[in-house]
């Protein structure tokens, strides 16, 4: 859906998807850490610019983009199924070669939270994604239950751990993650001045330097 909802801080910024991403998107899900582990999703742009019309069109779906302060493009990030106060969170992608994904669960939350006014939200992960599983837990997910051969990935059917994250348990560890987001800031801002100095065109196309699967979040 079309929205407005922005969030910044820790030397990144949530931003509303835009048709111009789709080159993005499509690069940054067929990273070898992110295949196996998110929903099939159109494999070319031209696949994505129309997946991105029906967006456009859907309600209670909100679809972010993740990037620095001067509009560099690290990963992605939804709040969607929104019904009263229930949502699930998905769509949690971030490249490898920088340390954003605590942030930008930190910033996704405080909209959910705070903004949206979300009681409950859900998150599905890969049965095998175990440092996902753990990323979750530390940002104060339980697990609720495991679904067999509840999605499609890579053309097969996989197991899903559902985990849920309640509005009232979020503070508590919010607070224990600050200090870890305002470390990684730091690494952020290194990145970027070393990404400016190379002088790229399309610096999300630049090689990964770090690789870890934990930075993906399976989704419609």
């Amino acid at each position: 859906m079309h929205h407005s909802l922005v969030a910044e801080d820790f030397g990144v910024r949530l931003r509303p998807v835009q048709m111009k991403d789709a080159a993005f998107i499509v690069w940054l899900r067929n990273q070898d850490h992110v295949k196996g582990r998110v929903g099939d999703s159109a494999s070319d742009i031209a696949g994505q610019n129309k997946w991105l019309e029906t967006y456009f069109e859907r309600r209670n779906d909100f679809y972010f983009v993740l990037e620095t302060l001067d509009g560099t493009p690290l990963g992605t990030n939804a709040l969607y199924e929104i019904s009263g106060q229930n949502a699930e969170w998905g769509r949690y992608i971030v490249r490898p070669e920088v340390r954003a994904a605590l942030s930008s669960a930190i910033l996704i939350f405080d909209l959910a939270f705070e903004k949206l006014k979300i009681g409950e939200l859900l998150a599905r992960c890969v049965s095998t994604n175990t440092k996902m599983h753990s990323i979750v837990k530390k940002c104060g997910f339980s697990q609720t239950e495991t679904r067999l051969a509840n999605q499609i990935i890579g053309g097969q059917p996989v197991d899903m751990i559902h985990f849920v994250l309640k509005a009232v348990d979020w503070p508590k560890f919010r607070e224990r993650l600050l200090p870890l987001a305002q470390y990684a800031k730091t690494h952020i801002q290194d990145w970027e001045q070393q990404l400016s100095k190379t002088g790229l065109l399309q610096p999300f196309e630049t090689k990964s330097i770090l690789s870890d699967s934990s930075l993906v979040m399976t989704g419609k």
